[in-house]
């Protein structure tokens, strides 16, 4: 028994030197990081966004040149595609930025599908003797809390004309992805998370790495698998409350009116535009053919009997209904309208699915009154997305037609608000009146889009869709990047596939580091092709811009 005693004794004494070790240990690291917060050693850097896909590099451009030796700027982010403007701006050029997240970038084509470059072939054709030098700086994933540092940069170091803000599909991002992780943490990855926020563990790790340096992009994380799970598990495991919608909502105001003071304080033109959305959009798959048999019980084919009959449970389920189901049923009871030709009914549906869906994938209708207000009160120019789409929209109602899936246009949602960017520049008095009816073009080119049955070889006009108009309409996210890997299995079965080579070139030629693959595969193309004028001025048009 006394030595079952001694042996307990000694536990106990152990536990006790241990436990005293342990809080000694913890008191001198609560000491040191103490010491170091209060003298600013170790100290994070400043971050727009805790989302390292949100992360913006400023300058956004850097110095470089032509072939020719002409000095320019040029887009050096991996996000952006290439573009440059001259380093010394010519007198009587017109120098437009556009701004904003994957919606402005054109996600699911190639960077043709976008307003800027629809807005700068259109300007071009208005005023050929003028140079024109319109640059996107939208990127996948930007909220206007990035905007805004993007914005500033412009107006500090590139002599804009005119700035053009489309941003507002991102905003709740980086709270829906805190949440995620908060929900999803262990006691583990906690702890780490803790430790690499001390003052202490970033001076420890910049002395390892060499000392405080600007990250590369190379450091920084954008892979497309983070964002697919941005846009998909993320946003189906988190809830917002009502209030920290309200908040988000707040913030994304003061960063608009911030950028329209910045502009208006530099007396740099601005266009601040109203983020619209697909109004019919329910998510990849669209209501179940058998829906209004699920809903009231009876089987048969739709007709009004049948629509009314819907509209009637709707209209006794919806007032009661959680929130988490209430926008189904309004998306429901919209279909059910616009089977009765209620088309003012449905509108308002649609619109009010929208606002209370409550994964907040698209700008919500009171962030465009946000927009609307900071435009009022601080004299900006308004391009209301919204009313433009929907006037011209079937019934009003903007869907597949604007938009292939919730927030990012089809080539015709582009040309629309490409045309009216144009008006408003002609009404703020930034290009003159011309012999050039834009209303006339708008036609001209959609009728153009209409007929395409396959993408052109021309790198001005090639969409990215391939030989397959289907494409234009598909709602994956990424289909450009599943093209990219089709045209590179298709090259690899025949490397003579010219359309393969032509679009694989095109495609590289917007790349930051793709001059070289490009003129690779043009010169393939030629040699297959022979006397092909098309190929041979996309090949001069990348050789006159870049050294492959």
């Amino acid at each position: 028994m006394g030595e079952h005693a001694s042996r307990g004794s000694s536990w106990f004494a152990n536990l006790l030197l241990l436990s005293g070790s342990l809080l000694f240990v913890a008191l001198l690291f609560a000491l040191l990081e103490g010491g170091l917060r209060l003298v600013g050693i170790g100290a994070a850097d400043a971050q727009i966004s805790r989302l390292k896909y949100q992360q913006i590099p400023v300058p956004v451009l850097q110095p470089g040149a032509r072939p020719d030796g002409s000095a320019v700027l040029h887009t050096y982010d991996v996000r952006l595609p290439y573009q440059s403007i001259l380093r010394s701006k010519q007198p009587g050029s017109l120098r437009v930025f556009t701004f904003g997240g994957s919606a402005t970038a054109g996600l699911g084509f190639s960077p043709n599908v976008t307003f800027a470059r629809q807005l700068s072939r259109m300007l071009a054709r208005a005023y050929p003797d003028r140079p024109i030098e319109v640059m996107n700086l939208g990127i996948v994933a930007l909220a206007s809390r990035q905007v805004k540092q993007l914005v500033a940069d412009v107006i500090r170091g590139y002599e804009p004309d005119l700035l053009v803000v489309y941003s507002g599909n991102n905003e709740f991002l980086e709270v829906h992805a805190e949440k995620y992780a908060a929900a999803h943490a262990t006691w583990l990855s906690t702890a780490v998370g803790l430790l690499q926020g001390t003052n202490f563990y970033r001076l420890v790790n910049r002395a390892i790495r060499g000392g405080r340096a600007t990250r590369t992009l190379a450091e920084q994380n954008l892979s497309h698998d983070d964002l697919r799970l941005t846009q998909a598990r993320i946003i189906e495991d988190i809830e917002m409350t009502p209030d920290e919608v309200a908040e988000v909502v707040d913030q994304y105001e003061a960063n608009v009116d911030e950028i329209a003071e910045a502009a208006l304080a530099s007396g740099t033109p601005l266009i601040l535009m109203t983020v619209a959305s697909n109004w019919e959009w329910r998510g990849r798959e669209d209501l179940p053919d058998d829906w209004l048999r699920e809903l009231t019980g009876e089987p048969g084919p739709a007709n009004p009997d049948r629509y009314q009959q819907a509209l009637e449970l709707l209209d006794a389920r919806i007032p009661s209904a959680p929130p988490s189901q209430r926008y189904d049923l309004l998306f429901r009871r919209a279909r059910a309208r616009q089977g009765l030709g209620d088309h003012a009914g449905a509108r308002a549906d649609y619109r009010e699915a929208m606002n209370q869906d409550p994964h907040l994938r698209r700008a919500l209708d009171g962030m465009a009154d946000r927009v609307r207000e900071v435009a009022r009160r601080r004299g900006a120019r308004l391009l209301d997305t919204i009313e433009l789409l929907s006037s011209r929209a079937q019934h009003g109602i903007v869907g597949f037609d604007e938009f292939y899936d919730y927030v990012h246009f089809t080539p015709r949602g582009v040309v629309l608000v490409a045309g009216e960017i144009f008006r408003e520049m002609q009404r703020m008095g930034l290009v003159p009146p011309a012999a050039f009816d834009v209303d006339n073009d708008v036609e001209r080119e959609l009728a153009r889009l209409a007929a395409l049955e396959e993408d052109p070889f021309d790198v001005n006009e090639w969409l990215g869709f391939g030989r397959d108009p289907a494409f234009i309409r598909d709602r994956d996210l990424w289909k450009y990047d599943r093209m990219l890997k089709d045209l590179d299995a298709r090259l690899a079965a025949d490397p003579r596939d010219l359309h393969a080579l032509v679009y694989r070139a095109n495609a590289q030629s917007f790349r930051i580091d793709g001059a070289g693959p490009a003129a690779r595969d043009y010169r393939a193309a030629l040699e297959i092709a022979g006397d092909q004028p098309v190929i041979e001025r996309n090949l001069e048009r990348l050789l006159a811009e870049r050294s492959p």
